[in-house]
């Protein structure tokens, strides 16, 4: 049985982002956009996460990103199953909605 996950809209994204009461972990690769930069980011394309752990908090808060929340769903997916993260909220339709 699969563990439910928690989720964002993209809306309640953009609000967090502009009020800056946001940590993102942000699994695409380096060269997609759009980038979001700060201390609040963490990167980790998804395909180190199994060697990554150690640069994911497990008590931040941490909104999971990609393109178009595919991957951000099988990493808070991967990491609730696997690693019993707890902490996790995946970004529904990701960030192309973003680029405008």
């Amino acid at each position: 049985m699969m563990n439910s996950i928690n989720e964002i809209s993209f809306d309640n994204f953009v609000e967090k982002l502009e009020n800056e009461s946001i940590k993102i972990l942000d699994v695409r690769e380096a060269w997609e956009k759009p980038q979001f930069e700060g201390d609040f980011v963490t990167r980790v394309p998804i395909r180190i996460i199994h060697e990554s752990l150690d640069q994911i908090s497990r008590t931040d808060e941490l909104i999971v990103i990609c393109q178009h929340g595919v991957r951000s769903k099988a990493v808070v997916e991967f990491l609730q199953a696997e690693h019993n993260y707890e902490n996790l909220i995946n970004l529904q339709g990701g960030v192309s909605n973003y680029i405008k």
